[in-house]
């Protein structure tokens, strides 16, 4: 579905794509999928400049929805051009979501002329205003401990549960899994946040209460900080008019753009589930990572994936390959769980490479990156572990290229590994790979798992390579 939406960006129907698209963005995992597909913003930013008011009004949106640095530049551009009335606010806000501070307090909202202007003048205001909240200079308390311990959820990515299972117990937790999340209990918060394949935590605070504002700040009671933003989830109705009985029933601040924490309201029918996400936790688990690409991992799954090696590995000292590497996420994830003794990216792109490398300065990693087409790299000996997110979608072009770079790949993975050696592959093209490992004699595949990405599902694949020559 998303990906007709990203193709239909080009056609007539671009401005209705461009609206579902903005749904789609809402969630964490759908922004990921749309710069997955998208594969670079180049076809946003020519809708910047299209005939359509509606086009431009709803590029606007969804470039302040995926909240890419990149597209600041483009957007301070398209407010000096900018002159249907109705377009501005959501550029204005587009521009709040980005830190376009500078462009923004120079921007001059513009005085209403006739009755037929109030309307769209007051919703430029009402804008203008929501998107300078961003700009509050209030210091954030941080929030290292709890003042008693309690119950914490735990999230894992999908399927990966009983690494993030693994990881807090090395860290001095014991949990216990609740369906793809762990449930502990503590007070010690600061350190939950040193586990690399935690996507989120969620403080429990009630289950099936009745869905009214009165009856949810009532179970609510007292905030968890200062300032707070309603995540509303599931609802039907109106979510503005219940957004707004429930503030004026809860204390503390409602601040949608500079909060401590999120309540978060999982709606169910009649009935919905509470908790609280603190947004004022340290967490800096991936402060290596610098620079990413379209295509990048997320470092949450990377770690899972590291982790489920390491369970595989049993403590063996490895080298680790990557043969499309792109920014390197997936050998610093490795590196950081297991015992490697050497780490080689390779990869086609020089931008990748850099931003690779640059992210290897920043996290001080040993880690080694090669400009190459892995088709035409040769190793001067197999590595222990192949480990990689290999292309898929935009970044191919077509199934059909998929499926000549696919069975090249898994052809040359006889080079690439050592004897018994283990490779791990995600990706998306499950089907596709799961037939060119079954006509591979080289390699034999040991466990498939499925995870899931941006509203994809990747598949997992664990392969040895057999023997070809005895262990001494």
């Amino acid at each position: 579905m998303t990906e007709h939406l990203i193709q239909s960006l080009t056609t007539e129907a671009a401005g209705e794509a461009l609206s579902a698209l903005c749904s789609v963005a809402k969630t964490k995992a759908g922004k990921e999928e749309i710069e997955t597909l998208l594969g670079g913003h180049q076809t946003l930013w020519n809708l910047l400049q299209s005939d359509s008011p509606k086009v431009r009004k709803n590029t606007y949106r969804l470039l302040g929805a995926l909240e890419n640095p990149a597209d600041a530049a483009p957007l301070c551009e398209a407010l000096q051009r900018e002159t249907t009335l109705f377009a501005v606010p959501s550029l204005l806000l587009a521009l709040g979501s980005l830190g376009a501070e500078e462009a923004l307090r120079s921007y001059v909202v513009p005085v209403s002329e006739n009755v037929e202007m109030d309307k769209h003048v007051a919703a430029i205001a009402t804008a203008y205003d929501k998107a300078m909240q961003r700009f509050d200079r209030r210091e954030t308390d941080r929030l290292y401990r709890l003042p008693a311990a309690r119950e914490m959820l735990c999230f894992a990515p999908k399927g990966f549960a009983k690494e993030l299972l693994n990881e807090l117990d090395a860290l001095g937790f014991t949990g216990k899994i609740v369906g793809n999340a762990v449930r502990i209990l503590t007070a010690d918060i600061a350190r939950v946040y040193c586990a690399g394949c935690m996507t989120e935590t969620l403080l429990p605070i009630a289950k099936d209460v009745p869905l009214d504002p009165v009856s949810i700040a009532k179970t609510v009671g007292a905030c968890i900080g200062k300032r707070y933003r309603i995540e509303l989830r599931g609802y039907l109705k109106d979510r503005t008019k219940f957004i707004e009985r429930l503030k004026t029933r809860l204390d503390g601040v409602n601040s949608p753009s500079n909060y401590d924490c999120e309540l978060r309201i999982e709606c169910r029918n009649t009935t919905a589930d509470l908790y609280w996400k603190l947004w004022n936790v340290p967490d800096e688990r991936y402060a290596w990572r610098v620079g990413t690409i379209p295509a990048s991992i997320h470092p949450a799954t990377a770690t899972a994936l590291a982790w489920h090696l390491k369970g595989i590995l049993n403590g063996k000292r490895v080298s680790v390959m990557d043969p499309f590497c792109g920014s390197g996420t997936l050998l610093f994830c490795m590196e950081k769980v297991c015992a490697v003794k050497s780490l080689l990216g390779v990869d086609q792109s020089g931008k990748a490479v850099e931003i690779a490398r640059k992210n290897a300065r920043a996290g001080e990693s040993k880690a080694r990156f090669v400009c190459r087409d892995i088709l035409r790299f040769t190793a001067k000996q197999g590595a222990d572990v192949v480990i990689s997110n290999l292309p898929f979608g935009n970044r191919v072009g077509s199934h059909r290229n998929n499926e000549r770079l696919y069975a090249a790949f898994v052809h040359k993975l006889r080079c690439l590994l050592a004897d018994g050696g283990t490779a791990l592959l995600y990706t998306a093209d499950g089907k596709l790979m799961e037939r060119l490992l079954q006509n591979e004699k080289s390699v034999e595949r040991v466990e498939t798992l499925r995870t899931e990405a941006g509203g994809l599902q990747p598949w997992v694949f664990i392969v040895k390579k057999r023997q070809t020559k005895p262990t001494e």
